[in-house]
C-alpha cells in the first residue's frame, strides 16, 4: 500500500472543525448530560499479524534536513523535532520519548562538530556534545547504554607516517592523513558538556604481513581476532580506512557490534573491558580484552577465504534483533551489495553466530567464522529493483515483519518472514533535493497527551486545563486524567469522545464530538481540581472500550454559576491515543 506523506498537522484536525449550529436541546446542561449517557462502542483498528503491518510510529530524519520527522501508519507526520544541523546519521527516541540524535557541523563526515544532541518531546535541548578533542571526530552512529551513558564511533585523527609505522604499505595511502576508527562511551556531566569513560580503537588490535621492519608484524591466518592494517588492499584517500558506520549494544552478553564498511565485515567486541583491557588482548568477560571475539561478511580479511566467500559487500545497520521479536539474539544487517559480483542488488541478511554452551563464539582452525549462509535473507523478485549501494538500514519487528530502509530510493518497506511488501512509505520533504534517509525505525511508542482546543474564561480566572499523569499504556493500566482552574467545589463530568471539534457552547467551547461518553459526577476540590483514574481492564467501567490504537479526545464539563452567563463551562481538551 503506498502513502502519500502528509505535512505536519496542526493539534486539531482542520477536517474537525464542524461549523453546524448546535441544537437548541444541547444549550442545557441536563440536555448535554444526558447526551453524554449514550454508549455505543466506535471501530477500533484492525489486528495485526498474518499480511499486516506492524503498528507502530516511524522516525526518520532525511540526511540534508534539519528535522526529525515521526509519521503513523498512514503516512500522517504526528510530530516533528527541528533542529538547527543536519543529520549526522541516526537518530533514536529514547522510552521517556526524548530524541537522541546525531548532527552533523560543516565540515564534517556524517558527523562533524555539531556532535550529539538530547531532544526532549516538546523540542527542548536537554544535552549537547561536541568533539572531545581535535584528534577525535564523531561520526555516523551512536547507542544509548541501559546506564544512559552514550557510545559513538569516532575518527581517531593520525598521520600516514603512523600508518606506515604499524605496517600499512605505503602505496596504498593517498595523502598524508589516516583516521582509523575508535569507539567512545560518553557520560553526560551538564548540558553542554560530557567525559568519555571507556574506549576503544582499532589500530590497538591491527596485525600485517607487509613490513617485518614495522610493528605488528605476524601471520594474519593465524590471528583471525586481529585485523590486517592492509585489507582491503586499495588506495585510502582521506585516511578513513573502516568507515564504520553502525553500531549496536547488546546487554546480556556486554558485547558492542560495528559494521567496519571498508572491510565488509561485522565485528563484536567486548564491552566489560577497562579501557586499559580494550587497549590490549587480556581481560573482560572474554578473556580477550579488546580483540575480536567475532566477525562474519568477508573471510578474505583474515586470510580464511577468497573472493568467492564474500558474504557482505558495503553494508550498514548491523544489529542484534530486540528482545520480543522473531530471531532475538540473531544478527541481521542490510548489504548493500556495493560491488557484488553477482550484480547490483541489496539484500537484508538474518544471521545465527556460531557459539558453544557456555556463550562463547566457536571457530575452527583455519576456517571462517560461520554461519556459511544466513539464516534469512530478504531480496526483491527481480533483485536489481531494491538497490541502495550507500546508507539504508532494516529493523526486525515484533509481528515477524522487517522494516526497511532503502536509502538511495528514498523507499521505506515492510516485508513479510515471506517476502510480500505489506507497508511502503516514500519520505519527500519540500524544499530538499532530495529526501535519503540514512534509517528509518518503527517504535511501539506511547504518545504523550496533547492539550487541543482552548479553554475560557472563568469564576476563578484564566480558566480550567486539562493534564494527566502517568502513561497511555494500555498495558500499564496507569492513566490518571485531572483538571486544574475549574470553578471551585462545583459538579463536573470528564467525558470523552472519537471525535475532535470546536463549537461554542455555555461560557465556553465544547472540543469532544462523534460518539461521545460520560464518566461518574464529581465535585472540584476549592482550589478547582478534580481528577479521574482511567481503567482500561475493568469490563464495568465506561473506559473499558479503549483499546490500543484508538484515539479519544477528553474535556471536563463544570457548573460555574458565580460567573453569570450560562452558569456551565469548559476546559480546554486532552487527545490521547491508547498504545500497548
Amino acid at each position: 500500500m503506498a502513502t502519500t506523506p502528509v505535512l505536519p498537522l496542526s493539534s486539531v484536525d482542520a477536517s474537525a472543525q464542524h461549523t453546524r449550529s448546535i441544537s437548541p436541546m444541547l444549550r442545557s446542561p441536563l440536555a448535554f448530560l444526558a447526551l453524554l449517557a449514550v454508549s455505543v462502542p466506535p471501530p477500533h483498528a484492525s489486528a495485526q499479524g498474518g499480511g499486516a503491518p506492524s503498528e507502530g510510529l516511524t522516525l526518520f530524519h532525511p540526511v540534508l534536513s534539519t528535522t526529525t520527522y515521526l509519521i503513523d501508519i498512514s503516512g500522517s507526520i504526528v510530530h516533528t523535532w527541528p533542529g538547527t544541523f543536519r543529520a549526522g546519521s541516526s537518530v533514536y527516541l529514547l522510552e521517556d520519548q526524548s530524541l537522541l540524535r546525531a548532527t552533523r557541523g560543516q565540515p564534517g563526515p556524517s558527523g562533524g562538530p555539531a556532535g550529539i544532541e538530547l531532544v526532549a518531546w516538546d523540542g527542548t535541548l536537554l544535552w549537547r556534545y561536541l568533539d572531545p578533542s581535535p584528534i577525535v571526530q564523531r561520526h555516523h552512529d551512536i547507542e544509548i547504554l541501559p546506564n544512559r551513558n552514550v557510545l559513538t564511533i569516532a575518527y581517531q585523527i593520525m598521520t600516514a607516517a603512523d600508518a606506515i609505522q604499524a605496517g600499512r604499505n605505503p602505496a596504498t595511502i593517498a595523502g598524508s592523513s589516516w583516521t582509523p576508527d575508535s569507539i567512545l562511551e560518553i557520560q553526560t556531566t551538564g548540558p553542554a558538556s560530557g567525559d568519555v569513560v571507556w574506549e576503544w580503537h582499532v589500530m590497538d588490535h591491527v596485525i600485517q604481513d607487509f613490513d617485518p621492519t614495522k610493528d605488528n608484524f605476524g601471520v594474519i591466518a593465524d590471528h583471525p581476532e586481529m585485523i590486517d592494517i592492509n585489507f582491503p588492499p586499495t588506495l585510502v584517500t582521506g585516511g578513513d580506512w573502516n568507515h564504520t558506520n553502525a553500531i549496536d549494544y547488546n546487554a546480556e552478553l556486554d558485547q558492542i557490534i560495528i559494521s567496519p564498511r571498508n572491510q565488509s565485515e561485522l565485528w563484536v567486541i567486548d564491552h566489560s573491558t577497562t579501557t586499559e583491557e580494550a587497549a590490549g588482548h587480556t581481560g573482560g568477560s572474554s578473556g580477550y580484552g579488546g580483540d575480536l571475539l567475532y566477525r562474519w561478511g568477508n573471510p578474505q580479511a583474515y586470510g580464511a577465504g577468497t573472493v568467492a566467500d564474500q558474504r557482505l559487500f558495503g553494508q550498514h545497520n548491523t544489529q542484534w534483533i530486540d528482545e520480543g521479536a522473531p530471531g532475538a539474539s540473531n544478527i541481521l544487517v542490510f548489504n548493500n551489495g556495493l560491488d557484488r559480483p553477482a550484480g547490483p542488488f541489496s539484500s537484508v541478511e538474518e544471521i545465527v553466530p556460531p557459539v558453544d554452551a557456555q556463550g562463547n563464539y566457536t571457530l575452527m582452525p583455519g576456517a571462517a567464522y560461520g554461519p556459511a549462509s544466513p539464516t534469512w535473507t530478504y531480496q526483491a523478485p527481480n533483485p536489481t529493483d531494491f538497490y541502495s549501494h550507500i546508507i539504508s538500514g532494516a529493523q526486525r519487528l515484533p509481528n515477524g515483519n522487517t522494516l526497511i530502509d532503502s536509502g538511495t530510493q528514498e523507499w521505506f518497506f515492510e516485508v513479510t518472514p515471506t517476502g510480500d511488501i505489506v507497508w511502503e512509505y516514500f519520505p519527500s520533504i519540500p524544499g530538499l533535493t532530495h529526501s535519503r534517509c540514512f534509517r528509518a525505525e518503527r517504535y511501539q511508542l506511547c504518545l504523550p497527551p496533547t492539550s487541543t482546543c482552548q479553554t475560557s474564561p472563568n469564576s476563578m480566572g484564566a480558566g480550567a486545563t486539562m493534564g494527566w499523569s502517568g502513561s497511555s499504556s494500555h498495558s500499564s493500566n496507569d492513566l490518571v486524567i485531572s483538571v486544574s482552574g475549574a470553578a471551585a467545589s462545583q459538579p463536573g463530568v470528564f467525558y470523552f469522545g472519537d471525535q475532535a471539534v470546536q463549537l461554542p457552547f455555555g461560557d465556553g467551547m465544547r472540543c469532544v464530538g462523534g460518539t461521545v461518553h460520560r464518566l461518574p459526577v464529581q465535585l472540584t476540590d476549592p482550589g478547582g481540581d478534580a481528577a479521574f483514574e482511567v481503567d482500561f481492564e475493568d469490563a464495568s467501567a465506561p473506559t473499558a472500550i479503549m483499546e490500543v490504537g484508538d484515539t479519544w479526545h477528553f474535556q471536563f464539563w463544570y457548573r460555574d454559576p458565580a460567573f453569570g452567563g450560562s452558569g456551565f463551562n469548559l476546559s480546554d481538551a486532552l487527545e490521547i491515543t491508547v498504545c500497548n
